[in-house]
């Protein structure tokens, strides 16, 4: 069984950002909008940073 651990959220006005680990696989941005659907592109990155400049990279394009 795969298990993912929740390693950074970061808040923009309005929206949610998370960034998950999965040890087989790598990170994942997640971003929860201001209408509370949760997203995620559905990409795996190697590091913490690529995921979350990918989730803020969405926010800033979507605002």
């Amino acid at each position: 069984m795969e298990a993912d651990s929740m390693v950074q959220v970061s808040a923009i006005t309005g929206w949610i950002i998370g960034v998950s680990h999965n040890q087989d696989r790598g990170y994942q941005c997640w971003v929860v909008n201001p209408g509370l659907d949760v997203l995620s592109d559905g990409t795996f990155y190697t590091t913490s940073s690529a995921a979350m400049s990918a989730g803020r990279s969405f926010v800033e394009r979507h605002r």
